[in-house]
């Protein structure tokens, strides 16, 4: 399906990109064998298009304090979607939480939150994780290790 949408060029500056986003036009041209203006076109061509979607510094948990990582399983009560948009503006605003997601199969929603410990952990589920947001059961899981973490999507 990617070959559609992209050719080899496109597809190595994506992956160069992703190794590394601070890449200057000339290094990432000199890395894809581009001449520089070739290269900031299709640089550019991929950003307009979306494909592209924003470039970020990603930092060292254990040095920002989050030493640990959560991941909990919920389900709602009931279907209520006044709940659910609650439920999702709530957990917008937790900063802890940097991912959630709905799902198909035998919980509602997943979440990933990276926190100091598990007291932190522990306040977030009692103060804002309960039945005022629709929630009726919430398993969490803690990580001993991480193997494997990456943000690069497979090309």
């Amino acid at each position: 399906m990617l070959k559609k949408y992209f050719d080899n060029i496109d597809t190595r500056i994506l992956k160069a990109l992703q190794r590394n986003g601070r890449l200057q036009n000339n290094e990432l041209a000199n890395e894809i064998g581009l001449s520089n203006s070739a290269c900031l076109r299709r640089v550019n061509h991929l950003e307009e298009s979306g494909v592209i979607d924003n470039y970020v510094a990603l930092l060292n948990p254990k040095k920002v304090n989050c030493n640990l990582i959560v991941y909990a399983l919920g389900s709602f009560f009931e279907e209520d979607p006044e709940l659910k948009e609650r439920f999702i503006f709530e957990v917008k605003l937790i900063p802890q939480i940097t991912e959630c997601h709905f799902m198909a199969g035998s919980f509602d929603f997943l979440l990933k939150l990276n926190v100091s410990d598990l007291d932190q952990f522990n306040y977030i589920k009692n103060t804002y994780l309960n039945s005022r947001l629709g929630i009726k059961t919430l398993k969490s899981e803690v990580t001993l290790k991480t193997v494997k973490s990456t943000t690069e999507l497979p090309l």
